[in-house]
C-alpha cells in the first residue's frame, strides 16, 4: 500500500507541487531583474539637466494612446562645466552655459575660458571684489583690473578676445608668453600646465556624467 502510495504521488502530486515551486520561483527571479534594470542612480545637484517637454497626447477610441512627445536636454558640456565649476566652489557656475556659448560662437575650445581662471583666480574665488573678472584681464591706466557688471559679460568679453587676439587653434603653451609673460620666461610652464590641467579634467568630466 505503501508503495501504490509513494508512485501516485510520484506521478501526479509531485508533478504540481514542484511545478508551483518553479513558477515561484521562477516568478522572482524575473521580478528581481526588473527590479535591477529600472534601478537608476540619482544624480547629484551638480547634474541638474535643463529640459523642455511638449506633447500632444490623447487617447484613442481602441483605449491606444496616441501622439508625441518631444523631450531636449541641455548640451552635456554645460553639464559637465556645471557639474566642475560647483566642485570648485566658483562663484560663475550659475554661467555655465555662457562658458559653451561664447565658446561656440567665437569657434574656441569650450574649456580654455574656464581653465585660464582657475588659474588665475581659482575660478573666480580670488577675483578682485565686484570686478566679475576671474582671468586676470587689466586694462585703463596702470593696468588696473577691468571690471565688467557681470559673469556672464565677462565670460563673453574674455572669449571674445582670446578668439580675436590669439586665435581659435592655439594651445595655452602657445599663448603662455603672451597671456602671462613672466611664465612664459621661466620656461617651466607653470600657467600652461595648469591651464592644461584643468582642461583635461573637464573631459573626464564630460566622459564620465551621472557615474
Amino acid at each position: 500500500m505503501l508503495v501504490i502510495c509513494i508512485v501516485l504521488y510520484s506521478f501526479t502530486l509531485s508533478r504540481t507541487f514542484e511545478y508551483q515551486i518553479e513558477k515561484a520561483l521562477l516568478s522572482n527571479l524575473i521580478f528581481g531583474k526588473r527590479r535591477a534594470v529600472n534601478v537608476m542612480t540619482p544624480l547629484s545637484q551638480a547634474y541638474n539637466f535643463d529640459t523642455s517637454i511638449s506633447s500632444n497626447l490623447s487617447i484613442s477610441e481602441d483605449n491606444f494612446l496616441t501622439g508625441s512627445s518631444n523631450f531636449s536636454f541641455s548640451d552635456p558640456r554645460v553639464v559637465a562645466m556645471r557639474s566642475f565649476l560647483i566642485d570648485y566652489g566658483s562663484p560663475m557656475y550659475p554661467y555655465a552655459d555662457a562658458f559653451v556659448y561664447y565658446a561656440d560662437e567665437h569657434s574656441l575650445d569650450w574649456r580654455m575660458v574656464a581653465s585660464i581662471s582657475g588659474v588665475e583666480t581659482a575660478f573666480g574665488n580670488l577675483a578682485p571684489v565686484g570686478s566679475n573678472n576671474a582671468w586676470g584681464w587689466r586694462g585703463g591706466p596702470g593696468g588696473t583690473f577691468t571690471k565688467w557688471q557681470s559673469w556672464r559679460t565677462g565670460i563673453e568679453t574674455v572669449t571674445q578676445g582670446l578668439a580675436q587676439g590669439y586665435g581659435t587653434n592655439l594651445t595655452p603653451y602657445d599663448i603662455e608668453s603672451t597671456y602671462c609673460p613672466p611664465c612664459g620666461a621661466t620656461g617651466d610652464h607653470v600657467w600652461a600646465n595648469g591651464v592644461s590641467s584643468y582642461m583635461i579634467e573637464l573631459d573626464y568630466y564630460l566622459d564620465n556624467l551621472g557615474n
